[in-house]
């Protein structure tokens, strides 16, 4: 059944309706809310003036619970100009068009909006909404609050209107109204009527909704009710954000359209310069796992509905059902402080403690103490004690269950023996054989640097971790690749099943994109990487090599992500993949690190990369990439060119790598296959055009991008012999500029291509 026809529409609220009418507390709300117009009908402005009224009006008004509108107004209720002022403009008539109608009732929420500001940092949107619910209840429903307001009108309308959360309640009315009717016209009947927006969207929230939001329930009409995870499915701390709720806002409101991960991290370093391009990346994942408020698909990033909601309404109440029900230890210190008035830093520290024994440091339990004041449920005074603030004790007073905590490990009684990797040794074939299945494959390769990889990676029993680091475009990725198909070759085992390349991405900042993590929209789901079914295989199979290929592994800190790998491959303890269940979703909590995984990862040095701490190359066996051997080159016979052609191209490369070798400047195979597949393609659509134009183009475009530097007289000396090269083969565009870096260089002190 689909709300967006009138017949199911009209379907739903019937059912709702005949749902409701059993229960005593909905038949009271109905009661109250007739009780409510009528008083609100026979009121002059006098009577409106009042502070009586007006406190009827925003305080205890049955259109629906407080919920997260705990904003203080007795400012406001206390101002005798203010309440005039709102008692005459609830008086005044409002147009019949349905446009200009919208108009006045937009302006008088934006008037209500403005002269509260004077009373109240924030924005008591819930309160308005039930105020103006209360006096005009056939454009305004007991959807007070503007999430469920927008969720029930993408529901019967479609997508809702950013922000403009009038029209959404004057469009919503007004299709219940025309689908439904308008009733008899009793009090009764009308409030009934504005009761049905808020029962149809109580009974068409979909399953998934339901277990990752705060769900009303008629019997407390606007009350939320929050249904709280199972301490082993919670997310297991909050990492400290600088800025806390004024940050997240701020990087979600880049996003408000959708914008792509590096736009974001440029976005992000104009406004945090002092930020590294590491916190960077951490801020984004914290926001995506940790907040929910950011997803991503492949690079493009989106507001989730939680950052939709939160961006909208820009208030701390929108993540606080979620940090309740999903974050292990906020339920903890929110009923602590609920039952005992106060509690010190250390109380509190160790009450978390207790409810994670993995949490061995004040480090995870002091980040989230912070976020609890951050978001103003909580407060200290100069001794380190600690309170609940007003929205605390609410949010407190909803916790109906008993919190739950992590079981230690002596409670899981776990029999790690049974989970450890078997004893079986891994079969690998001889060194000849493997350089005999390169061979096969046609792919040029080092043979001394093959023997080197193939004895660095197994000489340890279970240390098997090698770093190929060097010139981009050296092949160091395709040497991984081929010696690990080589390497299966040579003992007739599929590589596809047993060889996995994993390009790392900016801002990995703990081991999830390995080991993956509970997919917090389906908290009975566990998102599972491809890598870690790899992982798993490698596990289930001791005897055959398994190759994890990390490319661009220092794009992000390899000793974060890494962690638990690096520390069990050395000290031989088992992998801990998740604290929940032993199983959880097919996935167990933990497994012994498998003997037969080798990693191979590759690195570039270069501003866009990390360097490799004492951890990493403690551990790995390393080989350097920086000669490349031209006549290694596999690809020459394959362009079109004629011989004396290829012959030219290969002599200017040649000169350029031998000139530029000295100061690491030089280029890689893929430069020298871009700058042939350039030449060739160019010759196949002009073939009378002259070689070197479209050589000089090629080089200017390929190799030169990549000259900086600071002053040196070795570096002063390479594109000296650059030059030389460059007017051996009258390549006249490329030889401008590098005397124009070279000019920059004896004069300013550094050079660049870009300038």
């Amino acid at each position: 059944m689909t709300l967006a026809t009138d017949e199911g529409l009209r379907e739903a609220a019937e059912k709702a309706l005949q749902q409701a009418e059993v229960h005593e507390g909905y038949r009271e709300w109905v009661k109250n809310l007739a009780a409510l117009f009528a008083k609100v009908q026979a009121a002059g402005l006098e009577e409106r003036s009042s502070r009586e009224f007006q406190e009827m009006l925003w305080e205890t008004n049955p259109v629906s619970g407080l919920g997260s509108g705990t904003v203080s107004l007795g400012g406001a209720l206390d101002d005798a100009d203010f309440r005039r002022w709102f008692a005459g403009e609830s008086l005044k008539q409002v147009p019949e068009d349905s446009e200009e109608r919208l108009r006045y009732f937009r302006a008088l929420y934006q008037s209500l909006d403005e002269r509260l500001e004077r009373f109240s940092t924030r924005t008591p949107r819930l309160k308005i909404f039930r105020a103006l619910a209360a006096l005009y209840p056939s454009d305004f429903s007991t959807l007070a609050n503007v999430q469920a307001l927008r969720d029930l009108y993408r529901l019967v309308l479609g997508p809702p209107p950013s922000l403009d959360f009038v029209r959404c309640h004057l469009e919503v009315s007004e299709r219940f109204r025309r689908v439904i009717g308008s009733g008899d016209g009793s009090l009764e009947s009308q409030a009934r009527q504005i009761t049905l927006p808020w029962l149809v969207f109580e009974r068409n929230l979909t399953t998934e909704e339901a277990a990752t939001q705060a769900s009303p329930e008629v019997a407390a009409p606007g009350h939320l009710k929050l249904r709280p995870l199972p301490a082993l499915r919670r997310r297991k701390g909050l990492t400290a954000l600088k800025g806390g709720l004024a940050t997240i806002l701020k990087v979600i409101s880049f996003v408000a359209e959708g914008l792509s991960r590096e736009d974001l991290m440029a976005s992000l370093r104009s406004e945090f310069p002092d930020y590294t391009t590491g916190s960077l990346g951490t801020m984004i994942n914290v926001l995506k796992g940790e907040f929910f408020v950011l997803r991503q698909d492949k690079d493009q990033l989106s507001l989730t509905k939680l950052g939709q909601s939160l961006l909208e309404g820009g208030e701390s109440s929108e993540l606080l059902p979620m940090l309740l029900t999903q974050i292990l230890g906020v339920d903890h210190v929110l009923v602590y402080l609920r039952e005992k008035k106060s509690a010190s830093q250390r109380e509190l520290l160790d009450l978390l403690k207790v409810v994670n024994p993995g949490w061995t440091t004040d480090f995870a339990p002091s980040a989230m103490l912070k976020w609890l004041r951050d978001l103003s449920l909580t407060t200290w005074d100069k001794q380190g004690i600690h309170t609940l603030t007003e929205d605390g004790q609410y949010w407190a007073s909803l916790i109906d269950w008993e919190p739950e905590r992590l079981p230690t490990d002596e409670e899981k009684d776990i029999d790690v023996e049974a989970i450890a990797a078997p004893t079986t040794a891994v079969s690998l074939p001889a060194l000849q054989a493997v350089q005999d299945a390169i061979k096969a494959s046609d792919y040029a390769v080092d043979v001394g640097q093959l023997a080197s990889l193939h004895v660095g990676l197994w000489a340890h029993p279970r240390r098997h971790f090698a770093i190929l680091a060097g010139l981009s475009g050296s092949g160091k990725t395709m040497l991984a690749r081929r010696y690990a198909q080589a390497l299966l070759a040579s003992l007739s085992l599929p590589a596809e099943s047993h060889v996995f390349t994993l390009a790392v991405q900016p801002g990995w900042y703990d081991p999830s994109p390995l080991f993956g993590y509970v997919n917090p929209l389906r908290p009975d789901a566990y998102v599972r990487p491809a890598v870690l079914d790899f992982i798993l295989r490698a596990v289930q199979n001791p005897s055959e090599p398994f190759v994890l290929i990390l490319d661009e592994m220092n794009l992000s800190h390899p000793e974060q992500y890494l962690a638990p790998i690096l520390s069990a491959m050395e000290s031989g303890d088992c992998l801990r993949l998740h604290n929940e269940d032993l199983v959880f979703d097919g996935v167990p909590f933990m497994i012994g690190y498998p003997k037969n995984l080798c990693i191979i990862g590759t690195v570039n040095m270069d501003e866009t990369t990390h360097g490799l701490s004492d951890k990493i190359l403690d551990r790995a066996f390393t080989l350097e990439f920086w000669n490349v051997d031209l006549a290694a080159y596999p690809a020459w016979k394959r362009a079109a060119l004629s011989g004396d052609e290829v012959g030219q191209i290969r002599g200017c490369l040649e000169g350029m790598i031998q000139a530029l070798a000295p100061v690491r400047l030089h280029f890689g195979w893929r430069t020298i296959s871009d700058v042939l597949d350039y030449a060739d393609l160019f010759r196949a659509q002009q073939p009378a055009h002259a070689l070197s134009p479209i050589l000089d183009q090629a080089i200017y475009a390929r190799v030169l991008p990549k000259l900086r530097g600071s002053s040196s007289q070795r570096l002063e000396k390479a594109l000296e012999k650059v030059q030389m090269v460059l007017q051996q083969h009258d390549l006249p565009r490329s030889l401008g500029k590098v005397k124009e870096l070279l000019l920059d260089l004896q004069e300013q002190g550094s050079m660049r291509f870009w300038r």
